[in-house]
C-alpha cells in the first residue's frame, strides 16, 4: 500500500522529494495546492512539474476529501460530524458555535484506551490511532461545514492526543504550515488526562500549542476509581508536570474539572482543590458531568458554590457551558452513534 502523501509533514515531503532525486522547493507547491487550493488529485497540484507529479501518483495515495455524516443541535446550532475512516474507524468532531467565534473539537484516536468510567468514548475501547491525515481532515471538514474561518481548535474530541502523540504532532504541523492551511498552533489548545512524558516533552518543544488537563478530582483514591490512568501517572506527578510547563514556557495551563453531582463537588472538595493547583499560573473550566446518553444535571447549585469557593481561593475558574447534548455532542459523549 503506497503511503498517504498528505500523512506528511512539508519536511518530510522535502525529503522524500530529494530521495526522489527532486528538488525539495516543490514541497511548498504541492503543500499549497493539497492544503490551500484542496487537490483531490496528483493532476490538480498546480504549480507542481508535470513530471513530478506523475512521480508523486506513483509514490504515494491521495485519498478523497472526508464525507462524514452531520448532526445539527436543534437547541444550540452544535454541529457534530461523524466519520468512517480506513477500516471503518469512526470518529468525530464538534463544530461549536460561541458569540462571535467559531471552535472546532478534534479527535485524535478512533475510540479510546483510558477508560475513564464516565466517558462514552471509554467505552469503545481503542479502535486504533488516528493517522495525521485523519486529523487534519477533521479540521478541514470542519471548516467547510462552518461555512466561515474557525476561531480556534481544541483536541479534546475521542482518544486520548498525547497517547498519540506522534501522529498528532505531525498534524499540528500540517495545519499550522504557512504553505498549507496557516492555521496558528496558539489557537490550538490540546487536553490530556495526564501522561506525564509527553506533558514534559511539550514543555520543551518548539511548539506553540495551549495545554489542558483533565483533573477529574482532586482526591487521588477517587481519582483512581474514575481515571484508571491514575495508576500510571498520579495526580501529584501530572500536577508537577503542569507546574514544570508553566515555568518553561512562562505561560499558564488550563485544568479542566468535571463536576459530578454528590461525588466531588462538596465544599472539602474545593478546598482540596484548591490546595493543589493555587500556586500554579492556570485556568479552572469546571465542567457539569454529562452522562453517555442523555443530557446531565446541568449547572446546578452545588456548582455554583463550587465555583465561587474556588474564586475566593484566588483561581481564576469558569462555568464551562455544555453544548450538543440532544445529538450526544456535549464532553464525554463522544461514542460515533450518531444521534442519542
Amino acid at each position: 500500500m503506497k503511503p498517504g502523501i498528505k500523512d506528511l509533514t512539508r519536511a518530510e515531503l522535502e525529503d522524500a522529494l530529494v530521495r526522489l532525486g527532486e528538488k525539495p522547493v516543490h514541497a511548498a507547491a504541492a503543500f499549497s495546492a493539497l492544503y490551500r487550493e484542496g487537490a483531490g488529485s496528483f493532476a490538480g497540484l498546480s504549480g507542481v512539474p508535470a513530471r513530478l507529479r506523475r512521480r508523486l501518483a506513483e509514490c504515494f495515495s491521495l485519498a478523497p476529501a472526508a464525507a462524514p455524516e452531520v448532526f445539527v443541535s436543534a437547541a444550540d446550532g452544535t454541529r457534530k460530524l461523524l466519520f468512517s475512516f480506513e477500516g471503518g474507524a469512526p470518529a468525530e468532531s464538534v463544530v461549536l458555535p460561541g458569540k462571535g467565534r467559531l471552535s472546532a473539537c478534534i479527535s485524535s484516536q478512533s475510540g479510546c484506551a483510558c477508560g475513564c468510567s464516565f466517558c462514552a468514548t471509554g467505552a469503545m475501547g481503542l479502535v486504533r490511532d488516528l493517522r495525521p491525515s485523519e486529523i487534519v481532515a477533521q479540521y478541514e471538514a470542519c471548516r467547510r461545514e462552518a461555512g466561515s474561518p474557525l476561531s480556534s481548535l481544541v483536541f479534546m474530541g475521542m482518544g486520548e492526543p498525547f497517547l498519540n502523540w506522534e501522529n498528532l504532532r505531525k498534524a499540528v504541523l500540517i495545519l499550522s504550515d504557512d504553505a498549507g492551511h496557516g492555521f496558528p498552533q496558539s489557537r490550538m489548545t490540546v487536553s490530556t488526562v495526564g501522561v506525564v512524558p509527553v506533558i514534559r516533552e511539550l514543555a520543551g518543544s518548539p511548539l506553540k500549542l495551549r495545554l489542558a488537563v483533565s483533573l477529574v478530582a482532586a482526591d487521588e483514591k477517587l481519582r483512581a476509581r474514575l481515571v484508571p490512568m491514575e495508576a500510571r501517572w498520579p495526580l501529584r506527578e501530572v500536577l508537577a508536570a503542569a507546574r514544570g510547563y508553566c515555568a518553561a514556557r512562562r505561560a499558564q495551563v488550563f485544568f479542566e474539572y468535571i463536576v459530578f453531582d454528590g461525588v466531588n463537588d462538596s465544599a472539602e472538595d474545593a478546598a482540596r482543590l484548591a490546595g493543589l493547583i493555587k500556586d500554579i499560573p492556570c485556568r479552572l473550566n469546571l465542567i457539569p458531568h454529562n452522562p453517555p446518553g442523555g443530557p446531565g444535571a446541568g449547572v446546578t447549585r452545588a456548582v455554583k458554590a463550587f465555583q465561587k469557593a474556588m474564586i475566593a481561593s484566588g483561581v481564576r475558574t469558569y462555568l464551562r457551558l455544555e453544548k450538543g447534548p440532544d445529538i450526544s455532542a456535549a464532553c464525554g459523549q463522544l461514542a460515533a452513534r450518531g444521534r442519542r
